[in-house]
């Protein structure tokens, strides 16, 4: 395995109101599996901070069903943050990123139990460049469950 440069993703996500879940592919495939990102720091936080008080964010390697819970358990998944800030509940926000990972294919950001809002997102990831065998194996661990 070989790092290489670094790379943000930024955007928006938005959870419609009455809903408690949105998904969003933020990476699709591009065919080369020689080369990945591995995510070493993943921000959300809503558009409206004052309004918006309680949101989940999953970030997984393979599509989820919407309104999954955060499963250390599935290996799809590999990066969880959780804010609750109702009554003096967690602020910052609790944040866990599996650092044995690689991001081969697609990346997906999934909201569950979030409050309906605009939230922003920042992701920085550094590309790595993975031997075949390498490649091989992180496709396989992207889909597979536990």
């Amino acid at each position: 395995m070989k790092f290489g440069r670094n790379r943000t993703l930024r955007g928006q996500i938005e959870v419609v109101g009455g809903a408690t879940t949105a998904k969003q592919n933020l990476i699709a495939s591009d065919g080369l599996i020689n080369f990945g990102l591995k995510v070493e720091s993943f921000v959300l936080w809503p558009e409206d901070i004052l309004a918006v008080q309680k949101y989940t964010s999953i970030l997984s390697l393979d599509t989820i069903i919407a309104g999954s819970l955060p499963d250390a358990g599935d290996n799809r998944q590999f990066a969880w943050l959780q804010a609750d800030a109702a009554a003096g509940n967690v602020w910052p926000p609790i944040k866990v990123i599996d650092p044995d990972h690689i991001v081969n294919r697609d990346l997906f950001l999934t909201m569950v139990g979030s409050q309906a809002g605009i939230y922003n997102y920042l992701i920085e990831a550094q590309v790595v460049e993975l031997t075949d065998d390498e490649a091989i194996i992180s496709i396989i661990k992207e889909t597979s469950q536990s």
